[in-house]
């Protein structure tokens, strides 16, 4: 764990604080600055009417008051881009995926999120070796950065045993 700035080549799944402490909102980031990065996620408005956002808003992930964890799950190499990675997340469908019918009730941006990594894994750009264990892994330093709580912190990086 380290208050690192970004690195503009990292891939990060950033959660961001839903004020309860348990659940979170969580997301593929790009960095394109030493604080701000290129926000890929499944938005609800709260009609459970999910969508890609796009374009993808811009987000000062240090200067944030609710990131609770960035977690670094690759690095863009290769033929690899910001707008490659956009195109590969922007074609998930906004339902759960066969891969996680027997596990997941219904669709979330935590559902999207897994999705996400699958479908970066299999295109090349990261490699995932566990996408449940990274889920937790995430959901855990998120827990323990919670904007909710006492203990907050505000923007900390780490780095993801299960992928890179």
């Amino acid at each position: 764990m380290a208050n690192e700035q970004l690195n503009a080549a990292d891939i990060l799944a950033v959660l961001y604080s839903r004020g309860d402490g348990e659940t979170f909102h969580w997301t593929i980031c790009l960095p394109i600055s030493t604080r701000n990065a290129i926000k890929l996620h499944a938005k609800d408005p709260g009609l459970g009417h999910w969508f890609f956002e796009d374009p993808p808003p811009e987000d000062d992930l240090v200067g944030s008051n609710i990131v609770c964890a960035a977690v670094k799950i690759g690095k863009l190499a290769g033929d690899f881009d910001i707008a490659s990675v956009k195109t590969i997340l922007r074609a998930i469908p906004m339902e759960v995926p066969a891969s996680d019918a027997e596990i997941e009730p219904r669709f979330s941006c935590r559902v999207w999120f897994k999705e996400a990594v699958r479908q970066l894994a299999y295109a090349g750009v990261i490699t995932c070796t566990d996408v449940c264990a990274l889920e937790n892994e995430c959901r855990e330093y998120a827990r323990r950065n919670d904007a909710s709580q006492v203990s907050y912190v505000g923007y900390t990086f780490y780095v993801s045993q299960y992928s890179s």
